[in-house]
């Protein structure tokens, strides 16, 4: 990732004079999973009638919200909360790492999170699954205790790799 081009992009949200070292595109941990049951409920609905596409995109949802409740109580124990959003933009900058709303194009449209490096005291790159699909992990390690997942699709693993060395 342009990380020149990524510390413009995000000039309005960075302190003055900070700049973005690594970054990668991820998943907050339980937010893909939430994103496909509710698309599965509205396919299955709409299957069943036309008309139960809206309930079942409904119970979709409530069925991936329930997946997705421990991974937004980690991010909110940990002080990341990224509300709903289910890609985010993992910046590492030369103070802290920052979580950015990515639009549909993948370009930061807002902060909404932020931590400073020395809170994190350890982070690691492993694997989760995701409805039985192995994919990269970056998981943080706070001075709280408290830790914090996001998936790595395939696409952006050497982004994500950079991130960690960034950190590491």
């Amino acid at each position: 990732m342009n990380t020149a081009k990524m510390t413009k992009q995000c000039a309005a949200m960075l302190g003055a004079g900070e700049t973005i070292v690594a970054a990668t595109k991820a998943m907050p941990r339980g937010a893909v999973n939430e994103v496909i049951l509710g698309a599965a409920g509205a396919v299955a609905g709409g299957t069943v009638a036309p008309v139960a596409a809206g309930v079942g995109a409904v119970l979709g949802s409530k069925a991936g919200e329930s997946l997705s409740e421990a991974g937004r109580d980690e991010r909110t124990e940990a002080g990341l909360d990224v509300g709903n959003a289910s890609h985010v933009l993992l910046a590492v900058t030369d103070r802290r790492v920052a979580l950015f709303a990515i639009n549909a194009f993948g370009k930061p449209k807002e902060l909404t999170a932020a931590i400073g490096r020395d809170r994190i005291t350890a982070v690691t790159m492993g694997q989760t699954k995701v409805f039985g699909q192995s994919m990269a992990e970056i998981v943080l390690a706070l001075d709280t205790g408290a830790e914090v997942g996001f998936g790595v699709a395939k696409v952006h693993r050497k982004h994500g790799d950079a991130v960690v060395a960034a950190l590491g």
